[in-house]
């Protein structure tokens, strides 16, 4: 437990001033990241805790790569550039939960999964963002075939795609990693269930990410800068001025739509392990 409790505080301080310093995380956003970082180490151990840091990582450095050219991208990645208390929260939020559940109630092997699940969704929706508005295509929504500009909520691109599946693949795999490890050192036997940890996490982190572009592309309150000529996702425009909401609802927001994409990635995630589990069983 002390291990635990000091092993959360070096890493999540360490990672949350690394945010700071580098401009992702205002403050607030750095504070609230270190303490959700400190909790997952002490509720679930050292296995959990560099899941939570190896998802927090390496949406980092995709948001800082080629950062300049995104700011000129639009709104989102020029105002949103710096993730404050709610934006990291929305993120991390449930997985943190999770791993308050697991420590607190029970070490019940679905809430493992579920949490795995979480960061799955919430990566491979980050990713899915950071390199999709790369794309040498412009985005399409979701909902139709018609286009977007980069960075607007409801837009995919087969780019994004891609890289939602492979940081969804990933979180799944340093799970199942992380655990062996762990199941090693305590000389006791890996539970075989996680063995579908890669492939069930990739299908709920993509099931979160895209349920994230319907809702952005459906349902997010958008509005209309009318001296900007610019759409956005803010009641207050970066130019000062006043918006008109255009669509959507405007109590759904973007943290509210992440929020709801971990939730659906940890569901999809805990329902496809045990799906595949017995269909394996069976074969």
């Amino acid at each position: 437990m002390i291990g635990n409790w000091a092993l959360g505080i070096g890493v999540g301080g360490l990672v949350a001033w690394l945010g700071w310093r580098s401009a992702l995380l205002s403050r607030g956003g750095a504070v609230s990241l270190g303490a959700c970082i400190v909790i997952t180490f002490l509720a679930g151990g050292w296995a959990w805790g560099g899941l939570s840091v190896l998802s927090v990582i390496t949406i980092g450095l995709w948001a800082r790569f080629r950062q300049g050219y995104k700011r000129t991208l639009g709104e989102r990645f020029h105002r949103g550039a710096q993730q404050g208390w709610i934006q990291v929260l929305a993120r991390v939020g449930w997985a943190t939960t999770l791993a308050i559940l697991y420590g607190l109630v029970a070490e019940e092997r679905g809430i493992l999964v579920g949490f795995v699940g979480a960061l799955a969704a919430s990566t491979a929706d980050a990713w899915g963002t950071e390199l999709g508005v790369l794309s040498n295509q412009m985005p399409r929504t979701i909902i139709s075939p018609r286009r977007l500009p980069a960075g607007e909520p409801g837009g995919i691109t087969l780019l994004g795609i891609v890289a939602g599946l492979g940081a969804s693949w990933l979180l799944g795999f340093a799970g199942l990693l992380f655990n062996a490890i762990k199941s090693w050192i305590a000389q006791i036997t890996l539970d075989p269930v996680l063995l579908w940890l890669p492939i069930a996490a990739m299908l709920g982190g993509m099931a979160g990410s895209l349920t994230d572009s319907l809702l952005g592309a459906a349902a997010q309150g958008i509005y209309y800068c009318e001296h900007c000529k610019e759409r956005s996702e803010y009641r207050l425009h970066t130019c000062g001025r006043r918006t008109e909401q255009v669509r959507g609802w405007a109590w759904l927001t973007n943290e509210g739509i992440n929020m709801v994409c971990t939730l659906v990635g940890a569901a999809i995630t805990a329902g496809a392990v045990s799906w595949l589990a017995r269909f394996g069983a069976g074969w």
